[in-house]
């Protein structure tokens, strides 16, 4: 329990995921856009015969970026809706690596698995769990 008008100092594995956070969803937006500029380019040479899905697979990179940003901007006001957004995100993520990795990704799809570990350990940890529950 904190007193009123001091500020509880953020758990170091929080202040950890949430730099993990903020790595993600600099990637996730440069992934996306790299993307759409494959889309763009392809199309601007009448070549847009399957770029749907490059096209999905960027906006939704996208707002997976979005979303990221979002939350490593509001996880100093220790709203739950943060630490459950980036869980949830975390867990998509991992389970997408994981079926790369089934489907023959081999060894380029292990550090982002490993990264949604490390992160989702951080916002779940019971730690995490009282910070965010103020």
């Amino acid at each position: 329990m904190t007193t009123p008008g001091v500020r509880a100092k953020m758990p170091k594995s929080v202040r950890l995921a949430t730099v993990g956070v903020w790595v993600q969803a600099v990637l996730n937006l440069a992934a996306g856009a790299l993307l759409l500029a494959v889309v763009s380019d392809a199309v601007e040479h009448g070549q847009d015969e399957g770029v749907g899905l490059i096209r999905f697979v960027a906006v939704l990179s996208l707002l997976i970026a979005a979303a990221l940003l979002l939350c490593g901007v509001l996880v100093g006001r220790r709203s739950n809706a943060v630490r459950v957004t980036v869980v949830v995100v975390e867990a998509v993520s991992l389970v997408g690596g994981v079926l790369g990795l089934l489907q023959g990704g081999g060894v380029s799809v292990l550090p982002g698995i490993v990264f949604a570990l490390a992160v989702l350990r951080g916002f779940s940890s019971a730690e995490a769990r009282n910070w965010f529950d103020r």
